[in-house]
């Protein structure tokens, strides 16, 4: 266990270094619309293997669940976040649709939906959250102050999940 710890830490110590492409949310929405990344050595039937791995064995950490999938080719997941944000003095669940889809040393990792559910006693339901736009959170090109946590913490989750599934695939 703690040899894997250290081994993650490594890696993730590695990839910021490389400079790995991050998630973030801008006036123009979440970019980059999607994240390839490279894993040398796998095949695609092994890389879509080891990612059911993976989301097996971090489904219940990480509440992540198979939506749908093509054998080989593409999972869709959700993965929901209890209080993954908050804004002013609300804290929000975020439920992300992810579509992965995997190539001969490669996958890509592609947001294709979010949405957020006030935490509360009462049930609001879902909102969706524009992945194409942002401009309501920006003034004269600038993040307004409220939102810059708020919009920084939604994309930190992607990036957290892309960032630990790759560290996965490249250790398997």
């Amino acid at each position: 266990m703690i040899k894997n710890a250290i081994l993650s830490v490594g890696l993730f110590c590695v990839l910021l270094v490389k400079g790995q492409e991050q998630f973030v949310i801008d006036e123009n929405g979440l970019t980059p619309k999607h994240i390839v990344s490279q894993v040398e050595d796998f095949t695609k039937a092994e890389l879509y293997s080891n990612t059911q791995k993976w989301i097996e064995a971090n489904n219940e950490f990480h509440n992540i669940s198979t939506a749908s999938f093509v054998e080989s080719e593409r999972i869709l997941l959700t993965y929901i976040k209890s209080n993954a944000v908050h804004l002013d003095k609300q804290y929000y669940n975020v439920k992300y649709d992810i579509t992965l889809e995997f190539d001969d040393n490669s996958f890509t990792f592609m947001p294709s939906k979010i949405q957020l559910k006030l935490n509360s006693k009462y049930d609001m339901g879902w909102k969706n959250f524009s992945l194409t736009s942002g401009a309501q959170y920006f003034k004269k090109g600038k993040i307004l102050r409220k939102y810059k946590r708020y919009l920084r913490d939604l994309a930190a989750k992607l990036n957290e999940l892309n960032m630990q599934l790759n560290t996965y695939l490249k250790t398997e």
